[in-house]
């Protein structure tokens, strides 16, 4: 089967297209044919080696995965063979969604609703489920709070907009300014130019008292910068990486929260993504379809930043 492989860290252009034996499944798992993988900033941390100790070469990438099962392994009774399927693989550990054919555990796999398709349903599982636990499982966003998230236009941003106004909220968010009706069409009820010069000061007028929840998606001194608009007991809740120092002294006079994310996959938040999805609530945002043999491309792109929605490949 055809598999992109990293043999070494670095830029994109060390993606290789490569035949490697096609896998068997074990106890528990499936044999999936894939149709379509996203592609995600993460996909380019472990490329470059930012998890070198856990993802020696040579690896396979890829973490988001739609396709058929075509095999499954013994104790298997969750899944048939000729299911429709989406997930992400177990991260740093099971990794190799870019091929014609992965293996994953069967209890990590849900069922892709018919309407949906297989680019859709790749662009699901790891954007949709970190908007997810940020909001809801972290963040505890409530009816009727407000919440502010940094970095709306990207696949996770795009996503967090919409589970935002699904939960009755009021959704604020940053995004570029080319991008602003989309962001409120899925549900902002307000937009902010990240790139004007006044943006914090937009950003604490329209907080009213200030913001219940607060999401990075930026990184930096995002954290820093946003503890001083939060309301009493608030939350601020990040998906980025840290690398410097910040100072947290201002969250102690709100009580705030901070949480740091690194997502675990659950096929029962997939099954209620896909609902979602199915009753029209949902709406994966795709930028860009490429073949698997353009996955340098498509890493490229990943890096030049200012994304809208998520890129996917597909292997026919």
């Amino acid at each position: 089967m055809r598999a992109i492989v990293v043999n070494q860290n670095g830029g994109p252009a060390v993606l290789e297209l490569t035949d490697v034996p096609q896998p068997t499944p074990g106890v528990g798992e499936v044999l999936v044919k894939v149709e379509a993988a996203a592609v995600n900033p993460f996909d380019a941390q472990v490329r470059r080696g930012d998890y070198a100790a856990y993802m020696p070469t040579p690896h396979k990438l890829g973490v988001d995965v739609s396709g058929t099962v075509v095999a499954i392994g013994e104790g298997v009774d969750t899944l048939a063979v000729g299911d429709d399927v989406f997930y992400s693989t177990r991260v740093l550990s099971n990794e190799g969604g870019y091929a014609e054919y992965h293996v994953e555990q069967a209890q990590l796999i849900a069922k892709k609703p018919k309407d949906l398709s297989f680019v859709d349903a790749a662009a699901l599982p790891i954007a949709a489920s970190t908007a997810w636990v940020c909001l809801l499982e972290r963040g505890r966003l409530q009816a009727g709070e407000r919440v502010l998230i940094h970095g709306a236009s990207g696949g996770v941003g795009l996503f967090a907009v919409q589970i935002g106004r699904l939960t009755g909220a009021e959704v604020v968010a940053t995004s570029r300014a080319d991008v602003r009706e989309l962001v409120q069409s899925l549900g902002a009820d307000t937009t902010i130019n990240y790139r004007d010069p006044d943006a914090w000061d937009q950003l604490a007028t329209h907080s009213n008292g200030g913001y219940d929840v607060i999401i990075d998606l930026v990184g930096g001194d995002t954290i820093q910068k946003s503890l001083g608009l939060l309301a009493p007991g608030g939350r601020v809740v990040s998906i980025v990486d840290q690398p410097n120092p910040q100072s947290l002294y201002d969250g102690w006079g709100f009580n705030a929260e901070i949480h740091l994310v690194f997502l675990t996959p659950s096929a029962d938040r997939l099954a209620k993504l896909a609902s979602l999805t199915t009753r029209g609530l949902l709406k994966p945002v795709v930028e860009q379809t490429l073949p698997l043999e353009k996955a340098v491309e498509a890493h490229r792109l990943i890096e030049a930043g200012g994304r809208t929605g998520k890129i996917v490949l597909v292997t026919s």
